[in-house]
């Protein structure tokens, strides 16, 4: 019979590295989903006008959440015996609730770009901190077919 000690750690480093998963840059203009790879996308040519920086919230996905929940439940399920096991998986299902909430819902840091198209128009995009890109530095402006766009140097 495993451990009971020995099966808590586990559980806690793995709800610790689903929990991690949660805190990525998802913003960068350096990442690209897995359905982003081989798609065509229509790119225009410009130069930065100006940029300034700006905080991205999420937009609320319960991912951090569910998994805090799922994680805290399955750990606090180890404790108590009888009717206690059953309190402490609720109460282990609320405090990874809202951990994992917390750590989902981090805002992250971002930057604002006005760009001038070559062909004249004036956009502005944002994402996140990388990659670097400077007032005055030609860009590129990558269009998807699913209506987002990034910028990266020339």
């Amino acid at each position: 019979m495993i451990n009971k000690f020995l099966l808590s750690r586990v559980s806690l480093v793995l709800c610790a590295l689903l929990l991690t998963g949660c805190s990525t840059n998802e913003f960068s203009g350096n990442r690209y989903e897995g359905s982003a790879v081989g798609e065509v996308s229509r790119t225009d040519r410009g130069y930065v006008l100006s940029l300034r920086k700006v905080e991205i919230k999420p937009d609320g996905s319960v991912a951090g959440t569910a998994l805090g929940a799922v994680g805290g439940g399955l750990l606090g399920s180890m404790f108590g015996g009888g009717h206690g096991k059953y309190l402490t998986a609720a109460a282990g299902a609320v405090a990874g609730g809202v951990a994992g909430n917390a750590i989902g819902s981090k805002s992250q840091e971002g930057i604002e770009y006005t760009v001038k198209l070559d062909n004249g128009s004036i956009i502005t995009i944002t994402q996140g901190i990388e990659p670097h890109i400077s007032v005055g530095q030609r860009v590129y402006v990558v269009n998807s077919n699913k209506g987002r766009s990034r910028i990266v140097a020339e």
